[in-house]
């Protein structure tokens, strides 16, 4: 008589368990989980998975801090680099004050096709990177999957000379989309357009708003709160104000600079986040060591600005910005128009310098997260 072989078919796990489980794994692991099966193509590429993925990310600090990595733009301004900050410092976790960055550590991201294309770094949401080139050309891009998606140009819009403009990027929980505001200045004001990256269409808002950009360099807004925020003067005036552009609202207002803060001549200031709130720095050309945040503690409210003044003597030049990078009570900063990262200790003023050699300065430096989320 003849034997018979049973093959036995083994469960599968249910959709439900196979789908939490993999949402507690790294962006670039699904990505090459992807070839498992269709089923696994269809959960990992699903944009509600892409969502639970990234809220379990942030629900947990050990692994947030396993998945972030900071994007920074070249001197050549036409490339993005991708630095895993984290995992340099834990190989090198006995070093104090010095920390040489070698090239090696840095991963392109993206490359423009033209030298004189320079890319602006906008902002980090959700493991997306916003940026804008030169030639008004913008892109979203997910540098963990390798996905990029580029915005339409948006519409000629305002009447008159348009000499600069504004970016802004983030999520509206709202209205359940990502938006792209984009502003032109102009003489007697700023007009400003929406992108809803969902509907993939612009709109234009009515009006125009009297304020003009103070720096060259500052196009990219700062958001916190609901809003972008830019310095600003309004029209016909010298007094410096914050304008911000509400990401719901679509809508301006105005938030006042400290009540003691005076313009001087020689000093330099930007807007920027620290640990959640505004932050003005200021960099007086005279005096290299003299750097200083204002912060506002206490969003809205002009009497909560406070002053902090910090102990940056190493690095000779260029304005110091916050990034939304911590770690052990160190905060990373980072010096604009020359080539250093900075750890810096609010609590006894402790630091430790990161020079990259391979970048000349630095303009740009956002921290994101790993995530699936598609820019599509």
């Amino acid at each position: 008589m003849e034997q018979q072989t049973v093959v036995e078919n083994k469960p599968n796990l249910p959709t439900e368990i196979i789908s939490d489980i993999l949402s507690r794994l790294p962006a670039k692991l699904l990505c090459r989980f992807k070839c498992v099966s269709k089923t696994w193509i269809s959960l990992i590429t699903d944009p509600s998975f892409a969502q639970v993925h990234y809220k379990k990310l942030c629900q947990n600090d050990e692994v947030l801090s396993q998945r972030r990595r900071v994007a920074l733009v070249d001197p050549g301004l036409n490339s993005i680099y991708s630095f895993d900050l984290d995992e340099f410092l834990v190989r090198n976790d006995d070093v104090r004050d010095f920390l040489l960055v070698s090239e090696e550590e840095m991963e392109c991201v993206y490359s423009s096709d033209s030298p004189e294309n320079f890319v602006t770094l906008v902002s980090a949401c959700k493991g997306l990177l916003f940026f804008a080139l030169r030639n008004l050309e913008m892109y979203l891009l997910n540098p963990a999957i390798r996905q990029s998606k580029k915005i339409p140009i948006p519409p000629e819009f305002g009447v008159g000379v348009c000499s600069k403009y504004l970016f802004g990027f983030g999520f509206d929980d709202n209205a359940d989309d990502y938006k792209v505001v984009f502003g032109r200045c102009f003489e007697d004001g700023i007009d400003f357009g929406v992108h809803g990256v969902k509907t993939g269409a612009w709109r234009v808002i009515e009006g125009r708003f009297p304020y003009r950009r103070i720096f060259n360099d500052d196009s990219k807004g700062t958001l916190l709160n609901g809003g972008f925020h830019w310095l600003t003067r309004r029209t016909g005036g010298q007094t410096p104000t914050i304008m911000s552009f509400r990401l719901e609202e679509e809508e301006v207002r105005e938030i006042q600079m400290p009540s003691d803060f005076v313009e001087e001549d020689f000093t330099y200031y930007s807007l920027g986040a620290f640990r959640g709130c505004l932050c003005v720095s200021l960099w007086t050309l005279q005096d290299v060591g003299q750097h200083e945040f204002w912060v506002m503690k206490e969003y809205g409210v002009r009497e909560s600005w406070t002053r902090i003044k910090l102990s940056l003597t190493m690095i000779d030049s260029g304005n110091i910005m916050p990034t939304p990078y911590q770690k052990n009570d160190h905060d990373m900063l980072f010096a604009k128009w020359v080539s250093e990262l900075c750890l810096y200790n609010f609590n006894d003023h402790s630091f430790l310098t990161l020079p990259i050699p391979q970048f000349h300065e630095l303009r740009d430096a956002e921290v994101y997260l790993e995530s699936v989320v598609s820019p599509n």
